[in-house]
């Protein structure tokens, strides 16, 4: 299957251009992406002009006021005030939308889905400007929240966005089976082209006799594989050279208790992790554990490779692609707790290894950090604009 290119088109007269990011969620996995983002576009060579625009109720606003970026803010009525918000709604959109009109960037781009974004891109695009959605899985996981909302919504935006990005290959060939005509318009760009580098020059030297360290973090949903990772873990259950720890909130908390409650060597940090917590878990581990049985791309794993910290993955969705099929980690042989036990064996048995995944990982990230492929699409979205905008006609006569 192949996907469009963008030929690079060079403009006589070459101006910054700039961009509106859109996020309307809460926190998580899409203020992270859209913080990232705006880092890795305002501070390029050629810096791109970023403005957010982003739900008041965000949880995160403090992290986005810290990058210095103008905001403009959206009151986005929650479940419990939407019947009482409903008849201003319509108003509030096209307000907001002009306000981002007015700043004519060369696009909006949609980093995450988030309640009301589709109707909103409409109002976008009947002002002429040009919409970019950011598509990070083909379909909801199992166990998501509101996934037929979830899915309804995302397939509306991939049909009417007028570029779409994603983050691995394995999510553009399923939209462009599900969706006929997508693929034309899609871009892949690894999701950690826009990650910075946190890892020390050097990874903390392991002494001989220190346990291997392995993490567990991020939403504890039934996809990620903990079931089978108890599973997994059980052949090892005497042995004193590991830890883990499981970090992070979700439905699944009760059952992680109960799994793991007889265990010494393992670790729980269950319930919302802050910044500073996730920074002081990805410094001081050895290994990522991703024992999913379903994903596309993980934002888990974009996170750990920019701290250097190597993953474990199971056979599925684009997860072998995201480490560089090995270069970056470990991928099992399939999809079950022997496979992947048997991978975990390769690293407990020879910690040594865990200091080459380290370097492969460092090395992947410099990698993706180099493409350009965000920049080259938005100038090519800025030149868009600029021939699509009407030009003073030369030939009429000036006013004095």
């Amino acid at each position: 299957m192949t996907f469009k290119t963008k030929p690079a088109k060079l403009p006589v007269h070459q101006t910054n251009p700039s961009v509106v990011l859109h996020y309307w969620g809460r926190r998580g996995g899409g203020s992270d992406v859209t913080r990232l983002l705006a880092r890795h576009l305002s501070q390029a060579a050629e810096p791109i002009e970023v403005t957010l625009s982003l739900a008041r109720q965000n949880s995160d606003m403090a992290a986005f006021e810290a990058i210095g970026l103008p905001i403009e803010t959206f009151d986005r009525p929650g479940l419990s005030t939407l019947w009482r918000d409903t008849w201003l709604l319509p108003r509030r959109l096209r307000r907001h939308a002009d306000k981002l009109a007015e700043l004519s960037p060369a696009a909006v781009i949609v980093t995450m889905n988030a309640p009301f974004t589709w109707p909103f891109t409409r109002l976008l695009q009947k002002r002429g400007l040009k919409v970019i959605y950011v598509a990070h899985d083909a379909e909801p996981h199992p166990g998501d929240y509101a996934a037929t909302w979830q899915r309804l919504t995302q397939d509306m935006l991939i049909k009417s966005a007028d570029e779409v990005v994603t983050l691995s290959s394995s999510v553009v060939e399923k939209v462009a089976k599900r969706i006929p005509g997508s693929g034309r318009k899609t871009t892949v760009i690894p999701l950690e082209t826009i990650y910075p580098t946190h890892r020390p020059s050097t990874r903390r030297t392991r002494l001989s006799h220190e346990p291997v360290r392995l993490l567990f973090y991020g939403r504890l949903l039934p996809y990620k594989g903990l079931t089978l990772l108890a599973q997994a873990l059980k052949p090892f259950r005497q042995n004193p050279m590991w830890r883990l720890t499981v970090a992070g909130s979700g439905p699944l908390e009760a059952d992680v208790k109960k799994a793991f409650a007889d265990w010494p060597q393992v670790d729980l940090r269950l319930g919302w992790v802050s910044h500073e917590e996730t920074a002081e878990l990805f410094s001081t581990h050895d290994l990522l554990l991703c024992p999913y049985v379903e994903a596309s791309q993980s934002g888990v794993i974009a996170q750990a490779m920019s701290w250097g910290l190597p993953s474990l993955v199971m056979p599925t969705g684009a997860l072998p692609e995201q480490i560089g099929f090995g270069r970056a980690g470990l991928v099992a042989d399939a999809m079950d707790p022997d496979s992947y036990s048997k991978s975990l064996n390769n690293v407990l048995s020879r910690p040594e290894c865990v200091a080459v995944l380290s370097q492969g990982a460092a090395l992947l990230l410099a990698e993706r950090q180099a493409s350009q492929l965000w920049i080259e699409l938005i100038k090519t979205a800025n030149i868009d604009r600029r021939i699509a905008k009407p030009q003073p006609d030369s030939s009429a006569p000036r006013r004095p």
